[in-house]
């Protein structure tokens, strides 16, 4: 990858010095932490915006602990502020790098809110918001801003792509996870920063079910999937998330030339294309580098048939240089060609947006196109493009490479994602019969 981009501005070009209530005004605060989270979070201002036709509203964006590995936070976020401004306009856009959440956090270790509360209306600029937009539960900044701004309506987009499960649904059952172990754990890697040996996933912020807030309003694309079931929700809408991959897809050429020229020439020679797309897995230590690289490379060559089959390498934007070197390096062992989509703007966005401009429209390429994937990134693109896709590593991979507290939850997680797939499947095909 090329060198890291500068940190992007705190805030935007717009002077907030002269905010002031205007009747009809409505604030609100979006909290995001990847790019397909922003591709919710905006699919949900749609949404919420349909009943604020007489109110003029005001977007201040919050971009937060991406635990990217290295340098790669601020180009992670420069990315997000850079879709964001594509997708719309906001009255600020706030990066809040890992050393910032801590020093919010800093501030818990007496047990008192009141000096974070203040520093985050006070680097916001203003003292009342509207509304809170936010991503699934747990996190330290949702409680933050909820606390900052307590007659704010609190609203969650979900997961992924507008998919809603509880505070429990990824937490291990040995794991004890409460305020006093993530204080301890700060206090670790603290210790360990200033000797020089800390790493990211130590860095991680807060993450407590005390942190959870009550919403008051959900807003999903597939409600109700997983271990949480919702009476009531505000249903997104399948058009605006095609809308929005179809919108960032716009800028690749640009962005991306020498990617997007490679890619292009090497899928117009292919006779078989497999996509993989991977996740962080050994970078928060659930499996050992050398487990993940294993098992990324049984799936894809599972599907090898041709003998000059293109591989397509979509790294995760958490994945580490490490990884991705390994991964790449194992595949050209056996494939003749392989393009990795790793420079600092295809590595960021979503991955909807490569497939929307390069292979959803050129059907040639999608009909010999066979997408293995290890996340919840299925789910999109069987439900918008109809690309079928295997997803998981199994569970045989799974209890021979995860860590042990994390296998079961792996294990239900890849059979939960499978059904939804199927039910997607089931759908679409009603769909065509009618």
């Amino acid at each position: 990858m090329q060198e890291p981009a500068s940190e992007p501005n705190r805030t935007s070009d717009t002077s907030l010095d002269s905010m002031t209530d205007a009747p009809n005004q409505h604030r609100r605060i979006v909290a995001v932490q990847g790019a397909v989270q922003l591709v919710s979070a905006l699919a949900a201002m749609r949404v919420s915006d349909e009943r604020r036709r007489a109110e003029t509203v005001e977007n201040h964006l919050i971009v937060h602990d991406l635990s990217a590995p290295g340098d790669q936070g601020a180009r992670f976020a420069d990315c997000l502020r850079n879709l964001a401004m594509q997708a719309g306009k906001w009255q600020s856009i706030r990066y809040l790098p890992l050393a910032d959440m801590l020093r919010f956090q800093a501030s818990l270790k007496a047990g008192s809110w009141e000096a974070a509360t203040k520093t985050m209306r006070s680097d916001m600029q203003f003292d009342s918001c509207n509304e809170l937009l936010l991503g699934q539960n747990l996190l330290f900044i949702n409680n933050l801003l909820a606390r900052s701004f307590p007659t704010a309506e609190t609203a969650c987009y979900g997961d992924g792509v507008g998919l809603n499960f509880t505070a429990e649904y990824y937490s291990p059952g040995s794991e004890k996870v409460g305020g006093f172990r993530a204080l301890e754990r700060w206090f670790r890697y603290r210790i360990r920063a200033l000797r020089g040996k800390s790493t990211p996933e130590m860095a991680m912020p807060m993450k407590s079910k005390k942190h959870a807030v009550a919403f008051q309003k959900h807003y999903l694309l597939l409600a109700n999937q997983f271990d949480q079931q919702l009476d009531r929700f505000e249903q997104m809408h399948e058009s605006d998330f095609a809308q929005l991959f179809g919108l960032f897809s716009d800028s690749l050429p640009q962005l991306a030339e020498q990617t997007c020229a490679t890619l292009e020439a090497e899928l117009a020679n292919a006779e078989q294309v497999i996509v993989l797309l991977t996740s962080n897995f050994s970078e928060t230590k659930r499996m050992t580098l050398e487990g993940e690289v294993a098992c990324c490379m049984e799936m894809v060559l599972r599907k090898q048939k041709k003998p000059n089959a293109l591989l397509v390498i979509k790294p995760h934007p958490r994945d580490s240089q490490e990884k991705i070197s390994a991964i790449e390096s194992e595949a050209r062992k056996t494939f003749r060609s392989v393009v990795t989509l790793a420079d600092p703007w295809t590595f960021f966005v979503p991955f909807e947006s490569v497939f929307d401009r390069y292979f959803v429209s050129n059907p040639r390429v999608q009909a010999m196109t066979s997408v293995v994937c290890s996340s919840s990134a299925c789910v999109s693109l069987e439900l918008l493009y109809g690309q079928t896709c295997e997803l998981g590593f199994g569970a045989r991979n799974v209890r021979r490479h995860f860590a042990t507290k994390w296998q079961e939850l792996r294990v239900r997680h890849e059979a939960d994602l499978n059904r939804l797939v199927q039910r997607i499947r089931k759908s679409a095909s009603r769909r065509i019969a009618a």
